[in-house]
Formats: C-alpha cells, sequence, structure tokens
C-alpha cells in the first residue's frame, strides 16, 4: 500500500508537470497569435500613413509639374504631373481598403478622393487652356486660389487622418508589447514551476531511494536467497541448505574465515563458521541451527567472536535468516555478519578515557585531602624533633621522616597544581616551566635511566595560562618519556625565533625512540588516536594542541628526512612572544 502511495505521489508530480507545460504551450501559442494579430495591425497602421504620405507628395509632384508648363510653356513639365495625375487615385483606392474598417476615416477617405479629383481637374483645365493658346485664361484659373483651396483641404485631410493612424499604431504597438511581456513572463514563470518541480521530485525520489538503502537490511531478511547474497555484498554472506551445508561465501566471508568458496562448499557451517564468546571463549551457539528451529530471523549474541583458519578472533555482529521460495518452504538460511573490531576499540578507548577522568577528578581529590592531615603531621614532627628531651637517635628519625612527608607535600602540591585549571594569563618563563615539568617525572627517568639534554637559548617570557602550558608540555615529555627504551634520550631544545607576526619561542622535544610511522602522521592530533600498546589514551596529543592554539601557536610534528639526522618523535611547539598582552587567553 505504501510502495502504491509513493508509485502514485511520482506520478501525479510528473503530471502536474506535464498538465503545465501543455497550459504554457497553449498560453505561449495564444499569446504569438495576438502578437502577430497586432503586428499585423501595426503594419497595416503604417502602411495607411504611407499611403496618405505617398497622396500628398503625388499631388505636389502634379502641381508642380503644373506651374512649369504653365510658366516656360515646355511640354517636358507635364511628364511629372501626367505620372503624378495618374498614380493618385490608385493610392487613395489602397488608402480606402485600409481603412474601410474605420467609419471616421472612410469618410476622410472619400473627402480626400473628392478634393483630390478636383485638384487634378483644376490642373487639366489650366493645362488645356494653355495648350488652346488661351494662356491668360490659364493664369487667371490659377490665380483664382480654387487650386489652393483644394491643397489646403487635402493637406488638413491629411494631417487629420495621420493623427488618427498614428495613434492607432501607438494603441496597436502598445498591445503588441504587452503580448510579448505576458509571453515572456508566462514562459519565465513556467520554466521556474518546472525547475521547482523537478528539484522537488529529484529530493523526493533520492530521499525515497535513501530510505530504500537504509531498510535493506530489514528488507533482506524477508526476500528470496539470491536477492539477500546481492544486497548483501558489502558485508560478509555465507549461505547454507536446510541441513546447515555451506552453499555459498562472498569474498568478504573468505576473508575474515580464512576459507575460500571452493574449499567450504559441502562443509557443515560449524566448521567454516566457529564462533565464540568473546569473553569466555567457549563455543557459542551456531545461528544457522536456532534459525531452523524457531524459521525467523535471529541475531547473534553479544560479544560473539569469529575464529579465523589461522587462530585469530574478530569480533562480529549482524544476523541469521531464513531463505524461502514462493510458498514459503525453507530453502536454507543466509549469514549476514561484518567485523566490529573498530568499534570494540573505540568502546575500550571510551572505557579507558571514562577511567582516565574518574582517576584524575579522584587523585585531585585525595591530594586535597591529604594536605590538611600533612600539615598536623608537619607539626606533631616539628614539636618532637624540637623536644629537648628527645634522643639524638630520635631526632635523626624524625628530621628523615620530615624530609619524606616534605616529598609527599610536594607530590600533592604538583598534582593539585597539574589539574587546577587557572584561567588568569601571566608572564612566563618557558625554561623554568620545562624544569618543573621535569621535576615531576624526575622519578620516571631515573627508573629507565633516561638521559635528559638540555639546550636552553635565552628567551622572553611568553604570555599565557601556567597550569594549560604545564599540560601541553607535560603530555609531550610524558609521551617522550614512554616512547624511549631503557638508557634512552630525551633532548629538549629552547630558542626565540622571527616570524612574520614578530617573535615567537620554540621548543622541540625529541626522542631517541622508535618514532611514528609515516601513516599515522595525519591523525596524530585526533582524540582517542594512539600509537602505543596497553598505555595511553590518545587525548594527551589531542589537549596539546588544543592549548597552544588557544595561546596563538602552533604544534607540529617534525617529519624524518631522508639523511637520517631525525630520529624517533621530534614535537615542535612555537609560541608567540607578546609583551603587551595584558588579557586571559580564551
Amino acid at each position: 500500500m505504501q510502495t502504491a502511495h509513493k508509485r502514485l505521489s511520482v506520478l501525479t508530480g510528473f503530471g502536474l508537470l506535464l498538465i503545465l507545460l501543455i497550459a504554457n504551450a497553449f498560453i505561449t501559442r495564444r499569446e504569438l497569435g495576438i502578437q502577430i494579430e497586432n503586428q499585423g495591425w501595426v503594419a497595416h497602421t503604417r502602411q495607411a500613413l504611407y499611403e496618405l504620405a505617398q497622396t500628398e507628395s503625388l499631388l505636389k509632384d502634379a502641381e508642380t509639374g503644373q506651374r512649369g508648363f504653365l510658366y516656360t510653356g515646355d511640354p517636358k513639365y507635364l511628364t511629372p504631373y501626367s505620372e503624378a495625375a495618374s498614380q493618385v487615385q490608385p493610392h487613395i483606392d489602397t488608402l480606402a481598403r485600409l481603412t474601410a474598417d474605420n467609419p471616421h476615416q472612410k469618410a476622410r477617405v472619400d473627402a480626400l478622393r473628392e478634393q483630390a479629383q478636383k485638384k487634378i481637374d483644376e490642373m487639366a483645365r489650366t493645362i488645356a487652356l494653355y495648350k488652346a493658346g488661351r494662356p491668360d485664361e490659364a493664369k487667371q484659373l490659377v490665380l483664382s486660389d480654387a487650386g489652393l483651396s483644394y491643397m489646403d483641404n487635402i493637406r488638413l485631410l491629411v494631417v487629420q487622418m495621420q493623427r488618427e493612424e498614428i495613434s492607432l499604431d501607438s494603441d496597436r504597438t502598445a498591445l503588441y508589447q504587452a503580448s510579448i511581456q505576458r509571453t515572456i513572463r508566462s514562459i519565465y514563470l513556467t520554466s521556474l514551476l518546472a525547475a521547482v518541480g523537478l528539484i522537488l521530485l529529484t529530493y523526493y525520489i533520492l530521499s525515497q531511494i535513501e530510505m530504500r538503502e537504509s531498510h535493506a537490511a530489514d528488507l533482506r531478511s524477508r526476500e528470496e536467497w539470491f536477492r539477500i547474497t546481492l544486497t548483501s555484498i558489502g558485508d560478509a554472506v555465507i549461505a547454507t541448505d536446510p541441513d546447515g551445508i555451506v552453499t555459498f561465501l562472498n569474498p568478504v566471508a573468505e576473508k575474515l574465515t580464512g576459507i575460500k568458496l571452493a574449499q567450504a562448499k559441502g562443509r557443515s557451517i560449524e566448521r567454516v563458521f566457529p564462533i565464540f564468546n568473546e569473553q569466555t571463549l567457549k563455543p557459542a551457539e551456531n545461528p544457522v541451527s536456532k534459525v531452523m528451529s524457531l524459521g525467523a530471523v535471529v541475531g547473534l549474541a553479544n560479544h560473539t567472536v569469529l575464529q579465523h583458519i589461522n587462530g585469530s578472533l574478530t569480533p562480529i555482529e549482524d544476523s541469521a535468516a531464513p531463505i524461502r521460495n514462493d510458498r514459503r518452504q525453507l530453502l536454507g538460511v543466509v549469514l549476514v555478519f561484518r567485523d566490529v573490531t573498530h568499534e570494540r576499540k573505540s568502546e575500550e578507548v571510551l572505557r579507558k578515557t571514562e577511567k582516565l577522568a574518574a582517576a584524575a577528578r579522584l587523585s585531585a581529590t585525595v591530594a586535597h585531602e591529604i594536605n590538611n592531615p600533612l600539615e598536623a603531621i608537619f607539626n606533631l614532627v616539628y614539636v618532637a624533633k624540637t623536644n629537648p628531651d628527645a634522643p639524638q637517635s630520635v631526632v635523626r628519625q624524625l628530621t628523615q621522616a620530615e624530609t619524606e612527608l616534605e616529598r609527599v607535600a610536594h607530590i600533592t602540591r604538583k598534582t593539585l597544581g597539574f589539574y587546577r585549571d587557572s584561567s588568569v594569563s601571566a608572564p612566563i618563563d618557558i625554561a623554568a616551566l620545562v624544569e618543573s615539568v621535569l621535576s615531576i617525572y624526575s622519578h620516571k627517568f631515573q627508573a629507565k635511566d633516561i638521559r635528559i639534554v638540555l639546550n636552553f637559548d635565552p628567551c622572553p617570557p611568553v604570555w599565557g595560562v601556567a597550569g594549560e602550558l604545564t599540560q601541553a608540555i607535560s603530555n609531550l615529555v610524558s609521551n617522550a618519556a614512554d616512547a624511549v627504551s631503557s638508557e634512552g634520550t630525551i633532548a629538549i631544545r629552547l630558542r626565540c625565533i622571527e616570524e612574520a607576526g614578530g617573535h615567537a619561542v620554540e621548543l622541540v622535544v625529541e626522542d631517541d625512540g622508535p618514532g611514528i610511522p609515516a601513516e599515522h602522521n595525519e591523525r596524530i592530533f585526533e582524540p582517542f588516536f594512539t600509537t602505543k600498546q596497553d598505555v595511553g589514551t590518545g587525548l594527551g596529543l589531542w589537549v596539546a594542541k588544543g592549548i597552544v592554539d588557544r595561546h596563538g601557536g602552533t604544534i607540529h610534528l617534525v617529519p624524518k628526512n631522508g639523511n637520517g639526522t631525525v630520529h624517533g618523535a621530534v614535537f615542535a611547539v612555537q609560541l608567540p612572544v607578546n609583551a603587551d598582552a595584558q588579557h586571559p587567553v580564551p
């Protein structure tokens, strides 16, 4: 039902887009028809204006020829007259046809035809009189102003008709432009709606595809064996027949079990897929027999590991499902599982981190609580030692006890100083800070017989939070101490350098341990990433980088060079020197 609804939604969307496009085609076709019609009317009006201009021009040409002939008697002037007079009526006829739909213009055309004919007749009479040897009568007729009156009437009619045609031309041009604008808006609007519709449909389809993929794992348990095998190609897949005999392994399953498909075929599932409890290492119940008995999808038990052919164990998770035909008959079982080693390691890192945080809080609390009885013990030892009746041997023992108590007090002060974070900035002597950190780890250095090589140049103080920088340098020194072997060497160099923004103090911590593999260089500052075995939380360098960044400095791993002058791991910290800074580090 849900699938049919989704299909109907997609079809409805495409149908609406199709209707929109068809409607736009009809609207565009209609507007184009209007534009063609308006364009024809515009051309019609301009043709009428042209005919008016031609009629007036021809009458003027005829009049000019008439006057030339009357003044000179030269017959050549009759040629333009004759041509003009013969063409006037055809132009008026064309004008009458063009304005037949306009009653006002039609009346003016009739008047124009009448006045034009009278003018032509007047000019013909004067020419005939002149040719008949009666030039004085011809001139007298010209001087009677009858011809002038006809021309004035003609000009007036032409002006009136031109004004109306120009007005019509303006209106029709405006209609033509308006139709063009409507067509453009229709095209743009339809294109925009179509684009939005396609985007929405595409988003809907992609979201449905993504949802389908996310539910693929649930669908695998209800589909046939062949479909489950193909859709599970990214995970390890093992298929069996109804008797639990292996019939198929995909490449991922071959890698996790160490057994090729050709070797696994025909074997029982217990031999190809030996699984155990991760904590007790006792054999776990094979899910194939459980699926066969229940006829339903079952999941592997928690903390299940798969034994590789070489004996190694891999933690796995996922499920087993029955394979059925269209008659719901059991054809076999398919196991779909995956390696969860990474998840197990992540969980272990989180557990260690939680333990580390709890230990940090506990150590700070214990150090704080020890301070109170220590002070009382110090007072008691002092009183006992200064008692004049105390034997000298007892005084010596009390003095030795006082020395040991001072060591305990020193440890508690260092512990509290390490975990109490101060946000107050102050000038810090990095050399003194490094020496205080070295004193904290002095017993660790003595236990491993580590040699410390110091090379400090005179450097100005940096502005920062002493507690935070102590923690950052402590992390670097602690990592170096963990990395070197017995009788190893840790070299610490301090110098003042110039950089683009001014001066900086550079601290370099170098050890002669095994170093960090090049493939890990890009990840060493990530949280929870560590290259140590059995020790380390993967937080030290991440915390150190955060502290150095907050102080406006940089920290990086110095890469090994080809000539072998860089051994082990070398970290360089650069902190800016800014004597004018008076504000806490953010």
